[in-house]
């Protein structure tokens, strides 16, 4: 099937190959019917030659008896002779019974036929064929027909009472008449044959052409389709198949038009209801662009107006406390500490909440300075390191600078610190924090990697959003107003850099702070890609 498909390869159309598979069958019929005929034709011709042969050999051993009598080799000439005057003869001899030659004649000098046992030849006989020529044997008796001489040679017979075996006669026949008969046929044939072939393809090639023009008539129907908007329907005419291929066509353009008509009125009443619901879209999104500057602008004044009270009760609280320590009350001072620690609490979520208004508002500015990283550090890990000591947490550092000093905005880098520290401080228990620092001229990295609870994939998708956090619940183990990881993105993105993070639940969680150097704004930013595990990108300045 492979052999066929190669051949019909040319033949990409369906008339053509339909013309091929045709053609190929009739050329390979021809093929066969000639050859055949032509090897039976050459069997026939072979037995009639080979019995000619026995004829002729028999023929030689009757006119043989008088020579082998007498072995006279005069008398066995003229035999000889007329015997090679027949067609395709070409080596005959006279042998005695000891196999020894009496006469031979012929053109070439052939083998000796093998006869072991003469005395079995009773008739004549095939005894060798090669591809040259046949080699015939009659035995040369006398007395086997009470005949010793021919009848129109001599008028009296000598009787014998029973028959001598004197040797045999030897005939060789060609092949050359054979072949030059076979392959004559052969060609004949095949010429024939080829001819019949021809005429029948040209005859095939007509009919199938008939055939398959309504078949083109369809393709080109379909390709005029594709081609144009308009639909174009198909002739019903031709053979049964084809009009049914026809038909079913038309069916399906007629079923197009009436999609396309439904999906035209569908689509007007689409635009129409698009057309609506984007301009209700767009009045709900200012209405919520002015809820949103609303809201900015009522938290800032309120964090604003709590503050300055709040600020006050700080003040009087530490004026009171050093009063109460210094007449020894220290029972007083330790209640008037813990008052303290709550209210500055509550100044550091107002200040998170007045960060977040400024930021959604857009007047959170960069405020760039000269800092010494290694002191904004210090004031980092000196700040959070009462919380580490609630939950019994080990701090550690890995400080890598290849400067001092950097420019940035000291104030919200170390706030983003902070941020980052005091999460790992507050979600892990007896366990540890790292602080990983490096530093160079083109980029500032702050890892904190804490052994921690761990984030699950749900909770790394909502950790940067506003007022979320991993435990949202009223009865929740964890405080906090759920802004301190979104402020530092934003922190983080306003100096043109980013926030990463890698967890998993129950292993502990990475955070990661890149900032290009020198800063830029956000919209300046160049997207730098992080390796979490061992900070590559660092060591390609």
């Amino acid at each position: 099937m492979k052999i066929i498909n190669k051949i019909l390869q040319p033949f990409a159309s369906f008339k053509g190959r339909l013309l091929g598979i045709v053609s190929v069958g009739i050329i390979s019929l021809a093929l066969t019917a000639s050859l055949t005929t032509a090897w039976v034709t050459g069997n026939q011709a072979a037995a009639q030659m080979v019995a000619q042969g026995l004829k002729i050999a028999e023929t030689l051993a009757e006119q043989s008896i008088l020579s082998l009598l007498y072995e006279s080799p005069v008398n066995a000439e003229k035999p000889l002779e007329a015997i090679l005057s027949f067609p395709d003869v070409v080596r005959v001899g006279v042998f005695h019974n000891n196999m020894q030659p009496l006469l031979l004649k012929g053109a070439e000098q052939l083998e000796r036929p093998t006869i072991h046992q003469t005395e079995n030849i009773k008739k004549s006989t095939l005894i060798n064929e090669t591809r040259r020529a046949w080699h015939f044997v009659a035995p040369v008796q006398a007395g086997s027909s009470g005949q010793l001489f021919p009848e129109e040679d001599f008028q009296f017979q000598l009787s014998t009472e029973k028959t001598e075996f004197l040797g045999y006669a030897y005939v060789v026949m060609d092949k050359t008449t054979l072949r030059e008969l076979q392959l004559n046929v052969t060609m004949n044939n095949l010429i024939i044959a080829l001819s019949f072939a021809i005429v029948l393809t040209f005859l095939v090639n007509f009919g199938i052409d008939r055939l398959s023009r309504p078949l083109y008539k369809l393709i080109s129907v379909m390709e005029q389709n594709e081609r144009e908007k308009t639909r174009v329907y198909a002739d019903l005419t031709g053979p049964k198949e084809i009009t049914n291929i026809a038909s079913v066509f038309n069916r399906m353009m007629s079923n197009l038009d009436e999609r396309d008509r439904r999906l035209r009125e569908h689509g007007e009443k689409l635009e129409s209801e698009v057309e609506i619901r984007t301009r209700e879209l767009i009045v709900a999104r200012d209405a919520a662009l002015t809820a949103s500057r609303h809201k900015s602008a009522f938290l800032a004044n309120m964090s604003h107006e709590l503050r300055t009270p709040l600020q006050a009760i700080i003040g009087y609280t530490d004026v009171v406390r050093e009063e109460l320590e210094m007449e020894g009350r220290d029972e007083n001072a330790e209640e008037l500490n813990r008052v303290m620690r709550n209210a500055n609490r509550l100044l550091s979520l107002i200040n998170n909440i007045l960060d977040m208004a400024k930021i959604e508002s857009g007047k959170m500015d960069l405020d760039l300075q000269s800092v010494n990283l290694k002191n904004v550090l210090d004031d980092a890990t000196d700040t959070v390191l009462p919380i580490l000591r609630q939950n019994n947490n080990r701090l550690e550092t890995d400080l890598h600078f290849e400067q001092d000093s950097l420019i940035v905005d000291r104030k919200k880098l170390l706030q983003m610190i902070l941020n980052l520290l005091s999460n790992a401080g507050k979600f892990t228990k007896d366990g540890t924090v790292k602080l990983i620092s490096q530093l160079n001229s083109s980029l500032l990295v702050i890892k904190v990697i804490d052994t921690g609870i761990g984030l699950t994939e749900d909770q790394l998708k909502i950790i940067f959003e506003e007022f979320r956090q991993v435990d949202g619940s009223s009865t929740r183990d964890f405080e906090g107003t759920g802004l301190g990881l979104a402020i530092t993105r934003r922190f983080a993105e306003q100096m043109g850099g980013g926030v990463e993070v890698e967890s998993e639940a129950g292993k502990g969680s990475t955070f990661s702070i890149w900032i290009p150097l020198p800063v830029r704004t956000e919209e300046q930013a160049i997207p730098h890609q992080l390796s979490a595990e061992s900070g590559e990108e660092f060591a390609t300045t």
